[in-house]
Formats: C-alpha cells, structure tokens, sequence
C-alpha cells in the first residue's frame, strides 16, 4: 500500500505485480474520490499523469498488525486527505494463502456542509508479464470486473463485497490512458457530471486493459457533514484451474453418443465465460472441433459413437483463439469407449433348383451380403420330400458340410451348393426340401442367424463324377 492508498500485489515467486507499473511497489490502482459541486477529483499521481486529478494529502501510513490467519489477518491502515473535503480511512487485510486481499475505505465528511462525491476504484491491470488482454466480468453476486491475459488466462480485478460496504453503481472493463473513453481520462473527468463515470460495458478485445468500480450513492444523496460512508472491495488474483473433463472415463453402445463435459475456471472460481474450447477426437470416431464456453465456464463435447472401439477426447482452452495449444492454456483429456452389442445384418438369396446332372434347371447357388466384417457360416440340411425308398423313413434329414468365409461389408459371399455323389445317386430324381441357415458373427461377437427354405430336385449323377454341384 502507498502513502496515498496505491494498491499492488505479487503473487508467490512471480516478478512482477498485477497492477501497472508491475516492478513497482506501488501501482496504478485504489481509491478516487469526485466532488461535482467543487468540481474537483482527488487521487493519486498514475502513469499518463492526466490533467484534472489532485493528489490526496499525506496522513498517516501505520505498520502492518496481525498473525495472517482468518482470525487474526495481516492489516495495514493508510490515512489521507482530500482537502478540507474529506478525510479517508483505508484498511487492507490479507489472509495468508488466499488469492485476494480487502480493501475498506471510511469517507468521512469534513467539509462543513453536506457533501456529494462519487468514490470510483480503478486499476491499470498487468497480468502474468503482459497489460495487454480481455476485460471479463460475472453477474455473481458477489459481483466481479476485471481483465484476463488473453494468452495465459491469468485474471484479476475487484470483488463486489455484500457485507459492510455499499453495493456497486456501476462498473467498466475499459481501455488504460487518458483518453475521454479511457480509465484514467473518465477518472479525471469524473467531477464535472452528477451522471455515472463508468457504463457498465466490458471491453472484448484485447487492449492495455484496465477496470474500474462506482459507487454513485451520495451524488443525489449527499452525505451529511461529519458523517461517514464505507466502501469495499476484493482485489482478486488467480491463474487457470485445471480443466476438468466430466466424466472422464465414459461408456456407451455403439451408435449412442457420449456428452463429456468441459468445466473452465480459475483458482478463484471464475468461470471463463465465452472463452473457445477446442477438442480432438482420436481412436475409433475420429473427429474435432471447437465451441464456446457458456457462462458457467461449461462446453458439451459429444462423441458420436458411430463406430465401435476406443476414443480419446482431448481439450483444451483456447486463451488467445490462435487455434493451437500454448503451454500455459489448460488441457485436459477423456476416454470414450464404444461396444459394439448390434449383431450383423445380412441378406441371403439362393437361386437355382436343379445342383446336378444333366437337363433343365440351374445349380443352386447361395449368395449373401453382410452390412459389416463377419465370420459367416452356411449350413445346408436337405429333407427328402416323399418317395423314398423302401423301408426308409417318411422323411430323412441330410446334413451338408458347412462352409465358412469371412466376409466385408457390402462384398458378397456366393458358391454352389454340393451334394454329395451318395446322396445325389440316392435320391436322383427326387424332390428335397433345402434349409440353409446363415450365421453372421462380428469381431464383438454379436452372432445373426437366418434361415432359408427352397424345395430341390436331384438330377441323375453319372458314375465318373464324385460330386454335384
């Protein structure tokens, strides 16, 4: 804290802090104070020096008190003046281990009368060795605005806080200078309206970014003299959490898609709110993409499952939307797997009646067709279909040798069926009924079976040929 109040902060083992000028000390944030009936704004010399904002006079800067523990937490206290106006009491407490420190401001009223003033907080923000970035802002409560470092996700700002403080007018993530549209410009400028300096806007892209709170509660209200009023803040630092990928290990049937979903946010909870999440397929269903974060920080990936296997999901946030990874964007991955439990489904068609010896009549010929890879199976029972010979049974079942072929998707499968020269000299001439039964298994071994019937006639087999076909 400096003598007139400046804030600074540097997270464990970085070098630099989080307010500009980040070697320093001291940086270009705290508290400012307007007075639109004096036309005057008082401050602190910032970076720009822009015209217009008086420095607060020096009062007291104590030594910091406490242990650090949330009983009994680090404090400093800072006294300083805005002429014969007011007269500000600022307490900062810190907690050792958290990623935020409190700021209190008490404004009391020394100017005789009653007084109308505006107290703004503002900071030129510089976050993991660069000022440049994205403004950000949550809807809480508590209430959050602030800037993220558009390449690493490294965040701060300042924390609405509910208790013991005045609720916030308004609030702007803006641009740093002193420009009318600017931080320190609408600083400066901020005496000569009753109307709010900031107008709640938040900057998208990235700029030398820098934030600003309001509290416009005693423009139409005055404060009365003697009288004082308190306002507070969070200043609030956090890096990226990891991203968490839910679930990360998830199971499905082939063809029914599996939702992971993606939570971005950092150490503070934050969630990273319209930020591009960027993920990779690889494995069984191919595949990428890209989308935005909700304002939640959470993004849905759906793997299609189309194909049966093995998938892993890989994600990451994507700070500065450059399309590739950076080391310090957060990544996480998922696993995806994909049972195959539908069996194959295959077409048959037998055509042909006569399969052997001379005359009329085609060889029958068994074709089939599957929709994926199988290992199919023909088998041929032929029963013989009265007149048979004496002392036979009615009807007598023939078992063919089965055939077996493994099969690709959509390339057919066809022979000639083969009927043995015993059978085919047995039963010249006769009328058999033929059930073919196909069997379709896939690698998962999910097994199909079909039947098909078709009534035969044998012709006569010559006895130099071994087999008919």
């Amino acid at each position: 804290m400096g003598d007139r109040g400046q804030l600074q902060a540097f997270k464990s083992g970085a070098a630099t802090g989080i307010f500009y000028p980040p070697a320093d000390q001291t940086g270009d944030a705290g508290l400012f104070l307007a007075f639109p009936d004096q036309a005057t704004v008082f401050g602190f010399p910032v970076t720009g020096s822009p015209a217009g904002i008086t420095s607060y006079t020096l009062g007291t800067h104590g030594p910091t008190t406490g242990t650090g523990t949330a009983a009994d937490p680090l404090t400093q206290v800072t006294t300083y003046t805005a002429a014969a106006l007011a007269n500000v009491t600022q307490t900062t407490t810190y907690v050792n281990g958290e990623q935020r420190f409190l700021v209190r401001w008490q404004v009391e009223n020394t100017s005789g009368g009653n007084l109308s003033l505006k107290a703004m907080v503002a900071g030129d923000f510089f976050f993991d060795g660069s000022d440049r970035g994205t403004g950000v802002f949550t809807e809480g409560p508590p209430r959050f605005i602030g800037g993220t470092n558009a390449d690493t996700g490294n965040s701060g700002g300042f924390v609405e806080v509910l208790t013991g403080s005045q609720p916030w007018s308004t609030y702007q993530a803006l641009e740093f200078g002193t420009g009318p549209n600017q931080v320190w410009g609408k600083i400066a400028a901020a005496a000569g309206s009753a109307s709010a300096t900031f107008d709640g806007t938040v900057v998208g892209e990235p700029v030398d970014n820098a934030g600003a709170v309001e509290w416009d509660n005693h423009v139409a209200v005055p404060l009365p003299n003697t009288q004082s009023a308190t306002f507070a803040v969070f200043v609030r630092s956090a890096v990226p959490s990891a991203l968490q990928l839910s679930p990360p290990n998830a199971g499905a049937p082939q063809g029914v898609p599996v939702n992971i979903t993606a939570i971005a946010k950092d150490t503070s909870g934050t969630p990273y709110a319209g930020r591009t999440l960027r993920y990779q397929i690889t494995g069984a269903n191919p595949g990428s993409g890209a989308l935005a974060l909700s304002a939640d920080g959470t993004g849905t990936i759906t793997d299609p499952g189309t194909n049966a296997g093995d998938d892993t999901i890989v994600a990451f946030v994507d700070f500065n939307n450059n399309g590739s990874r950076e080391v310090a964007e957060p990544q996480a991955s998922a696993l995806a797997t994909f049972v195959d439990n539908i069996a194959p489904s295959c077409r048959v068609k037998v055509s042909g009646d006569r399969p052997g010896g001379g005359g009329a009549g085609k060889p029958l010929v068994i074709t089939v067709n599957c929709n994926e890879p199988a290992r199919v199976t023909v088998a041929t029972t032929l029963t013989v279909v009265g007149g048979v010979p004496a002392g036979a049974a009615k009807r007598r079942a023939i078992k063919l040798r089965k055939v077996t072929r493994r099969v690709s998707p959509g390339k057919r499968f066809a022979f000639r069926l083969k009927v043995p020269r015993k059978i085919a000299r047995k039963y010249a001439g006769k009328k058999l009924r033929a059930k073919i039964t196909v069997t379709a298994k896939d690698s998962s071994g999910n097994i199909k079976r079909k039947n098909t019937r078709r009534t035969i006639k044998l012709r006569a087999l010559p006895r130099s040929r071994k087999s008919l076909r």
